[in-house]
């Protein structure tokens, strides 16, 4: 996803849901620590000490394509964001492997891989946390959505690198995270245009070891890219009263797949709530789909011929496909990084990326009061994106 994840989010991209945003402090990775047990405690995080400056462990040589398993090599081929968002792999994986077998994820519109093990705490395929079934139990993300610059600072604790690189890391979630969830990490890389995710459910510990451990790859850079607070500001267009004031639509206009999106996530019903389109406008007739993006509420809609994009992300002009989408995303993924291109009368605002690329022209909207953002695409034009921001709706009976 973006991840929009977008992001998408995210999400796709993680933060706190809650009335408020968490204050920020800093904490020092220790030396790197093995996990080596199951029985781990991911939501209480070490005590905070003053800030400081860490060496930037990807400034360090790259590796090889021969130091790196050959998933992400193709993940990263296949990825619409590996123009701007170079991959990432660990240094030594013995560190940090636990036990761990590699494998691709789903990030829509980036690229992600994953370590299964045996047994111990993870996420099921529908998103909802396990136990003991060991699967996606850490990984490494680079999300489809462009970072804003200042991500990290929402998340209750913070690392500072000497090359300007800033993570933010605690409970996926926020403080009200359920039960099982997993430590993750919003690092911004000085010079790479995207979000990276790594999370671990084995502690915080494992979380930066393996954070340590990262490096870049030959080959698999992206180009040098700006934070998007940098590209030229835009008129903001005021948008007027907030459509999702307004009358919610019936249960019965929600489609399934819509649903299942949003409450198949672990936490999303009670952290971020539900807005679908009263219409689709031009996109009238296509059929909707959940789309792939690990962790967070993600759906596109297809139709049979006109722009869109394929699978890998690329830009079609004529496969209809993700012709349209609505993700949503934990966190105000945006919120002080990008001037803002739309206004609403209680205070909400939207941002958008400068040029289309691969998701035609998209938005980020923060609603006020939501702590969520919810990632808006269309392939057929400006207008027809700020049509589909006026008919966001909330959904009756849905929180």
């Amino acid at each position: 996803m973006k991840t929009r994840i977008v992001v998408v989010a995210l999400s796709l991209i993680a933060g706190a849901c809650g009335s408020a945003a968490p204050t920020t402090s800093t904490a020092v990775p220790t030396a790197p620590t093995t996990a080596t047990t199951d029985t781990v405690t991911t939501t209480t995080l070490a005590a905070q000490v003053e800030p400081a400056v860490e060496p930037a462990p990807w400034v360090d040589p790259s590796l090889t394509l021969s130091d790196v398993e050959q998933v992400l090599a193709d993940q990263w081929n296949s990825a619409a964001n590996r123009r701007w968002c170079s991959a990432l792999f660990p240094a030594d994986v013995g560190v940090i492997d636990a036990g761990g077998r590699i494998r691709s994820a789903n990030f829509s519109g980036g690229w992600a891989i994953a370590w299964d093990r045996d047994a111990g705490p993870g996420r099921e395929p529908t998103g909802e946390y396990c136990p003991d079934c060991g699967r996606g139990a850490f990984g490494i993300a680079g999300a489809g959505l462009r970072a804003s610059g200042d991500e990290a600072s929402r998340a209750p604790n913070t690392l500072v690198w000497a090359d300007g690189s800033t993570g933010g890391f605690g409970p996926e979630g926020g403080p009200d995270a359920p039960d099982g969830a997993p430590i993750l990490m919003t690092l911004l890389i000085n010079g790479e245009g995207c979000v990276y995710n790594v999370w671990s459910f084995l502690g915080e510990e494992h979380l930066l070891s393996l954070t340590r451990e990262l490096r870049f790859v030959e080959t698999l850079r992206g180009e040098p890219t700006l934070w998007l607070q940098d590209m030229p500001t835009k008129e903001v267009v005021s948008m007027g009263s907030p459509p999702w004031s307004e009358p919610p639509l019936p249960r019965s206009a929600l489609p399934e797949e819509a649903y299942l999106e949003w409450a198949g996530e672990a936490g999303a019903p009670s952290a971020c709530p539900l807005l679908y389109f009263a219409d689709l406008g031009a996109a009238e007739g296509a059929a909707i789909r959940r789309a792939s993006n690990e962790g967070e509420m993600l759906v596109a809609w297809d139709s049979p011929a006109g722009p869109g994009h394929e699978g890998s992300g690329e830009p079609c002009a004529d496969c209809g496909r993700g012709v349209i989408g609505l993700g949503t995303f934990q966190g105000n993924t945006r919120a002080g990084g990008l001037p803002a291109a739309y206004e609403w009368d209680d205070g909400s605002v939207g941002w958008t990326i400068a040029e289309p690329y691969s998701y035609g022209i998209e938005a980020t909207v923060n609603v006020t009061g939501f702590d969520c953002s919810y990632w808006i695409w269309s392939h057929l034009g400006p207008e027809h994106l700020e049509y589909l921001l006026g008919q966001l709706r909330r959904v009756e009976g849905l929180p």
